[in-house]
């Protein structure tokens, strides 16, 4: 069996609504999946260019995001390029429908409320996260890098026995 299939090189972290109910402050509010293991005819080509730019960022871990790879990040790196999504002729919100509905290994995550905010920020210089005491909390490109490696870390944690189990059920052929 492909290593790839237990152990992608990266994920593609979407972030999706905060749920309405949540379990000691975790909340099931992102979705992870592997774009190395999605078959392009499956998805549209905007997808498929999703996919392309996530798995590129992903191998980049210089100066890229790591392994765990947000959507948010592809969108900073678009800015960073002096375009958006709308540039390359792509609705991002019918994409993440798109994907979140693909018929392909997902993995939803369980997170607090502040690293979904986090998963979901494409501001520039990062948000500022307000608390009901009146704290204002700044957040920092170091935040960040912890949030993806925490992701990360239990991606590589989860994933294996995720994609086994569909395996052993014959779920996901692997050859």
């Amino acid at each position: 069996m492909s290593n790839t299939l237990l152990a992608p090189s990266s994920w593609l972290v979407l972030g999706l609504p905060w749920p309405t109910e949540t379990h000691n402050g975790w909340g099931e509010c992102a979705l992870a999946l592997a774009p190395q293991m999605i078959p392009r005819s499956l998805v549209s080509k905007g997808a498929g260019t999703v996919l392309g730019l996530a798995g590129a960022l992903g191998r980049d871990h210089a100066d890229g995001p790591g392994k765990a790879v947000f959507f948010s990040d592809l969108t900073l790196w678009l800015d960073k390029q002096g375009k958006g999504w709308a540039d390359l002729g792509i609705d991002y919100d019918a994409v993440i429908d798109e994907l979140t509905e693909a018929p392909v290994p997902q993995l939803f995550l369980s997170l607090m409320q502040k690293a979904h905010a986090i998963v979901c920020d494409a501001s520039r210089e990062g948000m500022r996260l307000y608390y009901p005491n009146g704290d204002v909390e700044q957040v920092t490109p170091q935040t960040r890098r912890d949030v993806h490696q925490a992701i990360a870390s239990s991606l590589e944690r989860d994933w294996p026995p995720y994609i086994q189990g569909l395996i052993d059920r014959g779920a996901l052929q692997t050859g």
